[in-house]
């Protein structure tokens, strides 16, 4: 989806004595790498909490069945995955497409805008949608990996900024361009991704795009004047099978963090080599966001009348009480919003005036929530950690 360099200083090591999984070890000789976090998302700052698996046979009324069935992960499984978590599933591109129009014609903020798409979304850095014009967001319809379907594209100014599919029976987001990089399209669905000179890391990634796993992957790059290879670039087989099927039924699921790491330093010759033969696709003249027509009877996914009420006072203290150790906290009042953190039973959380109910009939407050986990006292303590804002559903708590 988006080139993500995660804490390469620590990860090296493992590369060093692992390589990609199973696969034999890298070579001793390449250059330590930088550090380095994608500008659009994501893939998000945060980091989510290892995920917890239902001990009792009652099941929590915020969770999926599909997690519930998880088995208990290991120490040394936990550390070699990385949860999808904001991974955010849409009922179709009409769907999507009326939630930026929303979005740009009601000039949502981006705490707004996080709420309704569930993530930061990458157009925000490009001033929308208030500081730029509504007619430089377009989109436009076409068959990326040439499989007989299309996807939908989000662009601004022309260029390419999202790429959105079908993974399963929701749409996905497959790619999000950081601002500033130029992205081209090639045939079958490959892309590059080229950071000028005037960024921090210079060079060209080149991308794959994995329908069955739900997201572009980045193959190989030129990174200031060095060639390497990613993990993704020849991973097949019954593991990547497996790993299909694991997502194709819980697209929440963890993904292999090696999957995205460096694998093998390259020469510029063998680099070459690998380069897309045919010229770059032209993209059929698309739409305007501007143009897109609300259906009547359209409710808006957030109503801005009611207002993000960011600085309301907490009102009370409520504690988690779930049967299964842990209740979600959620980025929006119900399951199908990304999942912020867990909060395990018996922590406290401070409860806002603000609740909602899901289409369910379910009632969700808006909490905040002291984790621990996070670098540094918000308030100049010596004691680590964030506020986490969000949503709990009011049955795991008293």
């Amino acid at each position: 989806m988006k080139k993500i360099h995660i804490a390469w200083i620590s990860l090296i090591c493992t590369l060093l004595l692992s390589g990609c999984g199973s696969r034999e070890a890298v070579p001793t000789d390449v250059p330590e790498p930088v550090q380095e976090e994608a500008g659009d998302q994501v893939t998000p700052t945060e980091t989510p909490e290892e995920e917890t698996t239902k001990q009792e046979t009652s099941e929590p009324e915020d969770q999926d069945p599909s997690e519930a069935e998880s088995e208990p992960e290991t120490d040394q499984e936990s550390a070699e995955h990385v949860d999808n978590y904001y991974i955010h599933m849409f009922d179709s591109f009409d769907d999507l497409l009326y939630l930026y129009k929303e979005a740009q014609d009601g000039h949502y903020t981006a705490d707004q805008i996080d709420l309704i798409f569930g993530y930061g979304d990458a157009l925000l850095e490009r001033g929308w949608p208030n500081e730029a014009s509504s007619y430089d967001v377009g989109y436009v319809y076409y068959d990326v990996d040439s499989n007989g379907t299309d996807e939908l594209i989000i662009t601004f100014d022309n260029e390419i900024v999202e790429i959105y599919s079908y993974f399963g029976e929701r749409v996905k987001r497959f790619y999000s361009a950081p601002v500033g990089y130029e992205v081209t399209l090639y045939p079958d669905g490959i892309l590059s991704q080229y950071a000028p000179d005037t960024s921090d890391f210079p060079g060209t990634s080149w991308y794959s795009y994995d329908a069955g796993l739900g997201e572009y992957f980045e193959d190989f790059e030129e990174l200031e004047g060095e060639y390497y290879t990613f993990c993704h670039y020849d991973f097949s087989g019954p593991e990547r099978d497996e790993l299909e099927a694991r997502l194709r039924e819980d697209p929440d699921a963890d993904m292999p963090v090696w999957i995205y790491e460096w694998y093998d330093q390259l020469t510029k010759t063998d680099y070459d080599k690998l380069l897309p033969k045919s010229k770059p696709v032209e993209l059929p003249e698309g739409n305007k966001l501007a143009e897109v027509v609300l259906p009547d009877g359209y409710t808006p996914r957030y109503e801005a009348n009611e207002g993000y009420e960011e600085e309301t006072i907490p009102e009370y203290l409520l504690y988690v009480k779930s049967s299964d150790g842990y209740a979600n906290l959620r980025k929006g009042p119900g399951t199908e919003y990304d999942v912020i953190c867990k909060i395990p039973t018996g922590e406290s959380m401070e409860v806002y005036r603000e609740s909602a109910t899901d289409k369910k009939g379910k009632k969700w407050l808006k909490v905040a929530y002291w984790h621990s986990d996070g670098e540094a006292g918000p308030d100049g303590s010596d004691d680590p950690g964030v506020w986490e804002t969000g949503w709990i559903s009011e049955s795991q708590v008293e």
